[in-house]
């Protein structure tokens, strides 16, 4: 038995490609999306599979103990969403979480302290459209793990699996990579190539400072490869943040930039702390201009 806590973009991947390959799985999500899936099933669409519905179970609450949880919300909801999944009916199962950043780990273990959380990351673009209405829009989803088992079970879902014995080397690799992609196009409030043109001089910086902290915790990295990859990526590319930005959602800034400032300090990570303030300023609302005329 299979669970996955959050049908958006990743786990309403994961669900249909686990869903497609014959497991058994329960989502686990609010009420109204529980019932929108129980209703009209999981759509899901890739590039490289025909459109395809699964009616896994949908619950608003984890009723039935299951093998593995795939945990796939955003950072700042995590805290809420695991009020859905008593600790009591998790018991000893496996917790695999696709969550941005590092310190979801130490939340996990302490809320379910009899399971097995395991180190894993995910690189995909995939979107929820509205509830139960999942698109994988770019071919490539990978993920990376320490646990052999997980890896295996994903292999059988089509996804590109990897493995890797370092906890923090797999969570930090992928922070390294989104930290910079996630700040330079927000910063720049413009997909890649245009954020490039308008702050092309945070590019190397936000690499360099998340792989000083990515190092100051034994994680690694390669700083080079990280950034000839992005700056290889296509311009039209928009980070999962930039899109939260727009939409006026909560974004998840202490998730991707708290840990490199927390690590290295604010004054050792001087651009990750210009670009969240940026952020920040951007995003806060000015005061109209107020008149002080007298009236006689």
């Amino acid at each position: 038995m299979i669970g996955v806590l959050g049908p958006g973009g990743v786990g309403g991947l994961v669900a249909a490609r686990l869903g497609a390959a014959g497991y058994d799985v329960t989502i686990v999500a609010s009420e109204s999306t529980a019932a929108h899936i129980t209703a009209r099933g999981l759509g899901f669409t890739a590039p490289d599979s025909p459109e395809a519905v699964t009616f896994p179970t949908a619950r608003a609450y984890l009723t039935e103990s299951v093998d593995i949880l795939f945990v796939a919300v955003k950072a700042t909801d995590l805290l809420p969403a695991l009020q859905r999944v008593p600790a009591k009916t998790l018991g000893n199962a496996t917790v695999v979480p696709f969550l941005n950043g590092v310190d979801h780990m130490s939340v996990l273990r302490a809320v379910y302290p009899e399971a097995n959380v395991v180190g894993a990351s995910i690189a995909v673009e995939a979107t929820r459209h509205r509830p139960g209405v999942i698109e994988q829009v770019t071919p490539m989803a990978t993920v990376t793990t320490t646990d052999e088992d997980v890896a295996e079970l994903l292999r059988e879902a089509g996804i590109d699996v990897a493995t890797h014995p370092d906890e923090n080397t797999v969570l930090w690799r992928k922070l390294v990579f989104l930290a910079p992609f996630a700040l330079l196009t927000t910063g720049a409030n413009a997909p890649l190539g245009e954020a490039l043109e308008k702050r092309g001089s945070w590019l190397s910086p936000l690499v360099q400072e998340a792989a000083a902290a990515a190092q100051k915790q034994n994680a690694d990295v390669d700083a080079d490869a990280i950034e000839a990859r992005l700056r290889g990526m296509p311009v039209t590319f928009r980070s999962s943040m930039l899109k939260d930005f727009a939409a006026g959602a909560e974004l998840e800034l202490d998730a991707i930039a708290g840990p490199i400032i927390r690590t290295l300090d604010a004054r050792n990570a001087p651009v990750t702390t210009e670009a969240v303030r940026t952020i920040l300023d951007a995003r806060t609302p000015r005061p109209s201009a107020v008149s002080t005329t007298a009236t006689p």
